[in-house]
């Protein structure tokens, strides 16, 4: 669910403390309009291959733009076709194919995700497609699964679930969910409970499937701001719309996506607007196993590197989050305004939050668990991307060691490294599949792990629920 300003109270809230502070937030919206692998170094700069979206591939980039901006209750958000607007020129760019629908009810917006499929199914399977949905409105959770909700539906219609589209079934279904292959979904509203027995920010942090990346506005729980002013844009879409046009050559898309994230929460962090700074959203990422996608010109083949590009390319190749940390700043530095600037800024944020997490006691990774293992081509691009912070490849190589898959030797003990790890990173399921396991064979973190996961919102499946401390289902 989406709040506007002016905005009401939030009735699927649990917490009466939450409650409390959210009504004096709304009443005190009343009175404001807001202002407004790791790729190695021969192939960050390489020919488009499998898994690289090369610019140039007429019609192997769609996207559907789904705006919803009238709903009942005086709850229309105003700068839903504003963010169409923007957002469709802004992917135009990058050459997409942009389809805008705009207060679609549920009968139209299956249809249009119908048609949406056919035209990625049309495509060649030659891991260049990128399929891109956008939605802008508001959404709810029920039992864990998301739900986007059309023009005209209520948020506490007791039918609303019914008459929704469910994220997991209906949208991310629409691309071939494939390796290499990338499908976008991007979800520009909050998510609440549907009804009073469901826990505010209870959603499920559910991991995308192979081939996909979902996009969040806004972490578990929270609300999603937008101003009451159909001129400006919701506060996440202003920026990824600013982040898509100043991108330069060769920018990987999760990069995109990261750099949005951290945008938004710098812009709401530091608002003039005090009770827009108490509700900052935090932006959230989830990615399944996709491969090196890219927007911005692609270097040929013949084209010769300079000293930036060289320089950009070898801290592409380092395996320690401490390592990727200097090369970047020392890019940084050397090379303002570098084309490249928008993955050296996303790689030291990355580093910053590994070290973090390296850094806790309930880890427990050294450093030979970066450079001694030796997997298949996956591994070492997820390897790559969970030294710069990534939690759902971290929670991917856990996996593997587990099963002994992808080239590796199977090592529980590795695998139990792995998954805190990515829980320290901020992996909510990867938190409660830990405080699950621990608390199996009495280790005390088990009470770290069960109170974070609940802090990042998830909640567990009913089927799992047990009667263990800290579980709350």
């Amino acid at each position: 669910m989406r709040t506007s300003a002016p905005a009401t109270t939030e009735a699927g809230l649990q917490s009466a403390r939450r409650r409390e502070f959210v009504g004096r937030a709304w009443r005190a919206l009343l009175a404001l309009l807001l202002a407004g692998k790791p790729f190695g170094a021969r192939d960050a700069l390489a020919q488009p291959a499998a898994g690289t979206a090369s610019e140039g591939a007429p019609g192997s980039r769609l996207a559907l733009l789904v705006c919803c901006g009238t709903y009942p209750a005086g709850k229309n958000i105003w700068p839903a076709r504003k963010n169409g607007r923007d957002l469709e020129a802004a992917l135009r760019r990058h050459s997409f194919a942009v389809t805008v629908e705009n207060d679609l009810d549920r009968a139209a917006f299956a249809n249009s995700l119908e048609r949406f499929r056919q035209r990625l199914r049309a495509l060649p399977d030659d891991g260049r497609t990128v399929g891109l949905v956008y939605f802008c409105g508001h959404g709810m959770q029920f039992e864990g699964r998301n739900y986007l909700l059309p023009a005209q539906v209520a948020t506490d219609d007791p039918k609303a679930r019914e008459k929704s589209i469910n994220l997991q079934d209906d949208v991310l279904t629409t691309f071939p969910q494939r390796y290499p292959g990338l499908g976008i979904a991007i979800i520009d509203a909050c998510r609440d409970g549907l009804s009073a027995q469901e826990k505010s920010g209870a959603f499920n942090y559910s991991s995308a499937p192979t081939g996909c990346l979902v996009a969040f506005s806004a972490s578990a729980g929270q609300v999603s701001l937008s101003p009451s002013d159909p001129n400006q844009n919701s506060f996440y879409t202003r920026e990824l719309v600013r982040t898509l046009n100043e991108v330069g050559d060769e920018t990987p898309i999760n990069d995109i996506f990261e750099l949005t994230r951290q945008r938004v929460q710098q812009t709401m962090s530091s608002h003039a607007v005090e009770i827009v700074r108490r509700l900052a959203q935090r932006p959230h990422i989830t990615a399944g196993q996709t491969g090196i996608f890219r927007l911005g010109r692609q270097r040929g083949a013949l084209e010769a590197r300079s000293a930036e590009d060289e320089a950009y390319a070898r801290q592409l190749t380092l395996l320690a989050p401490a390592d990727i940390r200097r090369a970047a700043e020392e890019f940084l530095r050397t090379y303002p305004g570098s084309k490249y600037e928008t993955q050296a800024r996303v790689a030291l944020a990355g580093a910053d939050d590994a070290l973090r997490a390296l850094s806790s006691r309930f880890v427990r990774l050294s450093t030979s668990a970066f450079t001694a293992a030796r997997g298949d081509d996956r591994f070492s691009e997820d390897l790559g991307k969970a030294l710069r912070g990534d939690k759902d490849a971290a929670a991917r190589i856990s996996e593997m060691y587990r099963l002994g898959s992808n080239g590796l030797t199977a090592n529980p003990l590795r695998g139990e490294q792995w998954l805190r790890y990515s829980a320290l990173l901020g992996n909510a399921i990867a938190c409660y599949e830990l405080y699950r396991r621990l608390a199996e064979k009495s280790d005390p973190d088990a009470e770290f792990f069960g109170p974070e996961a609940e802090r990042l919102g998830y909640q567990p499946p009913k089927g799992l629920c047990g009667s263990r401390k800290s579980e709350a289902c």
